[in-house]
This record gives structure tokens, sequence and C-alpha cells, in this order.
């Protein structure tokens, strides 16, 4: 069986690749930062999030693989992937000891957890706009969305300073 000389490339899809980056964010939402960090750091670790996040399909979107979800002999790690950071948490913050809480921060994450839970009965529509940022993804598949993003800000930086210089030079 003779092999392709062509090397068939995965697309990631343009909608799951952020256009605005994390590290970037907080500066926009300077005067909301415990607000932003709950949405962007601490929902994930909410139970009732994490669960309605990792339940939003059967496929990933960036290959359009199914999950194994386990039941395979080979098991893909899946990923929670924000395609959008331009989100505030309106919850509470939940108590430490809460159930909901899926697992603790580590490592200088973000201490707090939102209380989806109070969050989904009382305020559904701006819930569901927080699930809506936020897809299930091969932890591969991660990686290259993630890739595509660098070389698209990059490429964006170097036409930017382009642009500068071009300006700079008249």
């Amino acid at each position: 069986m003779k092999k392709s000389v062509f090397k068939k490339k995965k697309h990631i899809p343009s909608f799951l690749v952020p256009k605005l980056r994390k590290r970037h964010a907080p500066s926009i939402y300077r005067a909301h930062e415990t607000s932003w960090k709950l949405f962007a750091e601490g929902a994930l670790r909410n139970r009732i999030f994490h669960d309605e996040i990792l339940n939003r399909g059967k496929k990933c979107l960036a290959c359009d693989r199914r999950f194994n979800n386990g039941k395979a002999a080979i098991f893909s790690r899946i990923e929670k992937h924000h395609h959008c950071y331009l989100r505030l948490c309106l919850g509470k913050i939940l108590p430490k000891e809460s159930g909901d809480i899926y697992r603790q921060n580590k490592n200088g994450e973000f201490a707090h957890v939102p209380d989806c839970r109070q969050c989904k009965a009382t305020n559904p529509e701006y819930y569901e706009g927080c699930i809506k940022k936020i897809f299930p993804v091969h932890s591969q598949c991660h990686e290259d969305i993630h890739e595509v993003e660098k070389y698209r800000f990059t490429k964006l930086s170097k036409k930017i300073q382009t642009a500068f210089q071009s300006v700079m030079k008249s």
C-alpha cells in the first residue's frame, strides 16, 4: 500500500481561535478583576459548570472526531477551551467546603469558585452565555488551537509593526 505524499493538515475552525488573548483581558477588566477571574478561571472548577461543558457535545469541534470518554483502549484527554474571555461572572463565591467545587485551586490559580448552580437557576440566560464561551476539545486539539492563535497574533504583530514603521518613515 502506497503512502500519500500529501500530509493532511488539520483545519481548526476560526471561531475556536480566541480573538483576544487571555493575558490581554485583565487590563480590560481591571476594575472588575474578581468577576472576570471568576468566569475565566473559577467557573471551570465549579462541578455544575464543568459537567455541562463536558456534556455539550459528543464530538471535538476542532477535529470532528468523537470523544471516547474512557471507553476506548486509548483515552483522549478532554480539555475545556475558552474561545472568548470577554465575560464577567455575576454569581456569588462558593464557600471552600462546597460540594459544587469540582477541584480545589493549585499552583497560584485564582482561589475562588462561583456559584454556578444559583446563577443557572436565577439567571439562566446569562449562565447560557457563559457556557457558550467554552467548548470541550481533545487535549492535542487544544494545543493546536493555541498554536493557530500564536501564529495569528504573531502575524498581526508583524503587520502592525510594518505599518507603524512605514508611518514613522513618512
